[in-house]
């Protein structure tokens, strides 16, 4: 009998089960990653437009005045700022979110890099390494021989070389510290490019190519080529170069791992140039002379064809979906990768320069992002209202001459938070009187002293702040050269 009570009760509480409403059952949202977007600026500068591809017939985006653009240098996922080079060489930015548009500097500068799309480093007349910021933290570097080109990395360290007789000097630095943290010499090298992920450099010399780890700027082997190196193209990974020579109508492979060569694609005659996909599926090579350029599967290392495309800073280029993005004469034509076929045209659209990227800065907010933040009635207020009372906030000290700046009083986090970096200095003397010279309202620069390589740094500091709006803000009102990073002192 209680068998059959038990069963009777097991069936009841399935059935219950199975007759569950729908709003119960969990929802599944498919992971979804950035959305591929296009941004299109007419080539005579204008207002630029933002598309989500492949939907080229309406923009997301749009802003007036925008400046001919040569070359875009990088992309800020988390500011949506577009770093770029106009067509007159000078730095600036575009930002998606407050639909700005703004030049970096007024002052023309050489090796334009960067890595973040935020901050951009340039060489000025002087040879002296200068870093723009958009919250106006700008850092200049006289390197110990005038720079002759700057690699903005990923961490936020720079590779800065010179050359000197025969011999290219190469140092690594992090900004704003003036201190080089690691030094090499090389052969005298011409061009050099960083691997996508900043690990490595590779550098052209007489013989072939010379690699340095960016992390400790360690030597990787060299390696000898026939002739001297016209073009290089990194995978987006790193673990293979693709190099072009003067008189080698093959396109060279360099393994990153062996630092073995071998020979990827023979072409007709040597390229011209190098253009490798983001993602990397295929390679570009544009012809010696002619408007064309060879297609080649990096998969396979096999030659797909030839295409029929003008060859400029943006196009050609292949789209996030794979198709090819070629100039054909006033048009732009989507094109098969592997077939060759035109799939599609935009009519007049090669007055435009082009440039792909991914973000999800376009889509709708969540609704529950921007609503208020409630406390459920725990039956007592008493440790919320405690918490909450002006006197649990510390009173910065009083000062009848403060607060000239405009900047109301500082309070720090006890531990972790933002912080300002002014200086970082070898002598403590030397660090005290630059913290001396730095105020802002009743607050002062503090020195704090760490150990690098064996060697003491005293650092020129203020903070931690809560939030790095705060911490900007306080290098603004500091008037003085600065950098923000997170954590304390």
């Amino acid at each position: 009998m209680r068998r059959l009570l038990l069963l009777a009760l097991l069936c009841a509480a399935c059935k219950n089960d199975r007759a569950a409403p729908d709003s119960t059952t969990p929802q599944v949202v498919e992971p979804r990653g950035p959305d591929p977007l296009l941004l299109r600026v007419p080539r005579a500068g204008g207002t630029g437009r933002v598309y989500v591809y492949p939907k080229l017939d309406s923009a997301v985006w749009d802003a007036d005045e925008v400046p001919a653009l040569d070359r875009v240098l990088a992309f800020d996922e988390s500011g949506g700022t577009v770093a770029y080079v106009d067509s007159k060489g000078f730095p600036g930015r575009i930002d998606l979110r407050e639909t700005d548009v703004t030049k970096a500097s007024r002052a023309k500068l050489t090796s334009l890099s960067s890595a973040n799309g935020s901050d951009i480093y340039g060489i000025n007349s002087k040879g002296e390494i200068v870093r723009l910021n958009p919250t106006g933290g700008d850092w200049h570097f006289k390197p110990p021989v005038p720079a002759r080109s700057v690699f903005a990395q990923p961490n936020g360290e720079l590779i800065v070389t010179a050359n000197k007789g025969r011999q290219t000097l190469v140092w690594r630095v992090r900004p704003p510290d003036d201190i080089v943290l690691d030094s090499t010499v090389l052969p005298l090298s011409g061009r050099g490019v960083r691997t996508s992920i900043g690990d490595r450099i590779y550098f052209a010399v007489d013989s072939g190519l010379v690699g340095i780890k960016a992390k400790d700027l360690t030597p990787v082997g060299n390696v000898e080529l026939e002739s001297r190196v016209r073009a290089l193209a990194p995978t987006p990974s790193g673990d293979r170069l693709y190099v072009a020579t003067m008189a080698d109508s093959g396109i060279s492979i360099v393994d990153r791992y062996s630092g073995k060569v071998g020979m990827g694609v023979v072409l007709p005659a040597p390229p011209a140039d190098l253009r490798m996909d983001a993602l990397g599926r295929y390679l570009l090579a544009r012809f010696p002379k002619g408007d064309s350029a060879w297609v080649v599967a990096i998969g396979t290392n096999r030659l797909v064809g030839a295409v029929h495309t003008r060859w400029e800073t943006d196009l050609p280029a292949i789209a996030p979906d794979g198709k090819l993005v070629l100039l054909d004469g006033k048009d732009v034509v989507f094109v098969d990768a592997e077939k060759l076929e035109v799939v599609s045209t935009v009519t007049g659209a090669a007055k435009d320069f082009w440039y792909f990227f991914a973000w999800d800065g376009f889509r709708p907010r969540a609704r529950g992002l921007d609503q208020p933040v409630t406390f459920g009635d725990s039956g007592s207020n008493d440790s919320l209202a405690a918490s909450s009372t002006p006197s649990a906030i510390p009173e910065a000290p009083t000062n009848p001459s403060a607060d000239t700046t405009g900047v109301s009083p500082i309070t720090s986090a006890p531990t972790t938070g933002f912080t300002v970096q002014f200086a970082a200095i070898l002598t403590e003397d030397k660090a005290q009187q630059i913290a001396a010279s730095i105020r802002v309202g009743a607050t002062p620069a503090h020195v704090v002293s760490s150990t690098i390589s064996g060697s003491p740094i005293f650092r020129v500091v203020m903070g931690p702040f809560t939030t790095k709006e705060e911490a900007e803000r306080v290098g603004r009102a500091a008037k003085h050269e600065y950098w923000v990073y997170e954590g304390s002192p």
